[in-house]
């Protein structure tokens, strides 16, 4: 799994100017902001926001397929900045809240949209909004924090809740969607608070 791990400089600092590519360039002279990752990111959060305006419409399915294109988008773009060697610390957390914002949106619509019970959409939120306010605070102290291999694990697992609920909605909640959906939520909660544990202790 492609943590999109930056150090603490940006790939193209570590490039003579003479040598650096297009891409690091133009990377170099807009501070991290232009990057082809960053792009994809920001396609793969305008597709799921895309798929949560279907969903609100009450087209359940189409509106998965949308937000599951646009998420695995998140897996590409972690390859884009390694293969153009152009990782950063700004597009780490790029990344990072593209992940949290899609999250914290998708969540939303599942209430609007009265998908399930209250006490699994906090199951779903609850390391979402923690860790983000852990590593701001962390930050505040000058502090790097990293994303670590539980949290992308975590997040994964509650987009899988997600869609899991999604067709739950879908397919007249199904007794044994509901049982897998409900594992993967509570698997994912427990990852989530584990990961939140480590960034307390900043272990990566």
């Amino acid at each position: 799994m492609n943590l999109h791990r930056a150090s603490n400089k940006p790939d193209w600092e570590k490039t003579p100017p003479a040598e650096r590519t297009t891409f690091q360039r133009l990377a170099a002279s807009t501070y991290g902001i232009v990057t082809p990752a960053n792009t994809v990111t920001i396609i793969g959060l305008g597709i799921v926001i895309w798929g949560l305006v279907v969903i609100l419409q009450g087209q359940f399915l189409i509106g998965l397929l949308l937000v599951v294109g646009g998420r695995l988008l998140d897996i590409v773009d972690g390859v884009v900045a390694e293969v153009t060697h152009t990782k950063s610390p700004v597009g780490e957390l790029f990344d990072a809240a593209a992940d949290k914002i899609g999250t914290l949106l998708t969540i939303l619509v599942l209430i609007v949209a009265n998908s399930t019970y209250w006490w699994v959409i906090l199951a779903l939120i609850l390391p979402q909004v923690l860790i983000p306010l852990l590593v701001f605070y962390k930050k505040q102290k000058n502090i790097r924090v990293h994303p670590t291999r539980q949290g992308k694990i975590s997040m994964a697992l509650t987009w899988v809740g997600i869609a899991g609920l999604l067709l739950v909605k879908s397919f007249d909640e199904n007794p044994v969607l509901v049982a897998v959906t409900y594992i993967v939520i509570a698997v994912s909660l427990l990852l989530g608070l584990y990961a939140l544990w480590q960034y307390a202790l900043g272990k990566d």
